[in-house]
């Protein structure tokens, strides 16, 4: 059973700005254990993608936010996320927590990722 690594979010985002975000899945009720085949049904699932496009605008929505950084982790839920949204809001993409790298280098990752996009 792989290890959980989802630690690695807390500690990378630590007192950054992104600290105390709203987080979710962009695309919701897909079988964890397919995670990697992903991609591949999106592709011939265009209304599943859609709906769950929808479901997150909602989630924007009832929470108020206006303007909002849509933060991804790793490269397919950015490339999901701007091709749906990318034309509405700013997309940062950080590294996937379940990357092999210590936390201290996940760490070192996001922030250089962070300080490039909103220097604190």
């Amino acid at each position: 059973m792989p290890q959980a690594t989802d630690f690695k979010i807390r500690y990378g985002l630590k007192d950054t700005p992104y600290w105390g975000s709203y987080m979710t899945d962009v695309i919701k009720d897909f079988e964890e254990k397919a995670s990697g085949k992903m991609m591949s049904f999106l592709k011939k699932d265009k209304e599943f993608e859609r709906e769950n496009i929808e479901k997150l605008r909602q989630e924007i929505r009832i929470l108020g936010f206006t303007n909002p950084v849509l933060v991804t982790f790793g490269k397919d839920a950015e490339a999901i996320v701007k091709r749906n949204l990318g034309h509405e809001f700013q997309i940062v993409r950080i590294p996937h927590y379940a990357n092999y790298c210590s936390k201290e280098e996940y760490r070192s990752q996001v922030l250089e990722i962070i300080q490039q996009q909103i220097p604190f």
